[in-house]
């Protein structure tokens, strides 16, 4: 191959890399207080906030987050905001950032620093009985809840949009 065109190869991928890391959402560490503030924040008229509480060692939250990212796709355009917040130890932090590359998930990410878990829950949703997943539906006239997995993406879609 010769020298021009590998070059030309070489800054093409560059490009690509530059493009990928560019679109990559980065974790942030959130803290209890910060976990409240965002379960019980005020959406803009017409805005729906969909905050999602995760982790990767659970499989019921890993098998249905190809519906958030279905969701994302068939939304552009709206006013439509993911916020993913993993349950994961502090130290993968990295495993964590790993996963949502690799799996190309949309929104807003988090992981939570230090939190009593019994508190956390009862500052987030009264309703909330611990498990995860645990999605918030957000809107300026209301907030949803539903804890568990959701069993196909029509279930899914239905809560986020009704």
């Amino acid at each position: 191959m010769p020298i021009k065109n590998l070059f030309s190869l070489l800054l093409l991928s560059l490009a690509l890399f530059a493009a990928a890391a560019l679109n990559a959402q980065k974790i942030s560490v959130i803290n209890q207080a910060e976990v409240r503030s965002l379960a019980h924040m005020k959406a803009d008229s017409g805005q729906t906030v969909v905050v999602n509480f995760w982790a990767t060692w659970c499989g019921p939250c890993v098998r249905e987050l190809p519906y958030f990212i279905q969701a994302d796709t068939s939304l552009k355009g709206e006013n439509f905001k993911f916020i993913f917040v993993s349950f994961d130890p502090l130290n993968s932090e990295n495993k964590v950032q790993k996963f949502i590359d690799k799996n190309g998930m949309p929104g807003t990410h988090y992981i939570i620093g230090n939190y009593e878990m019994g508190t956390l829950i009862e500052q987030v949703h009264p309703k909330w009985e611990g498990g995860i997943p645990f999605t918030l539906v957000i809107t300026h006239k209301e907030t949803k809840h539903h804890e568990g997995a959701f069993e196909n993406f029509r279930q899914f879609w239905q809560f986020i949009r009704d």
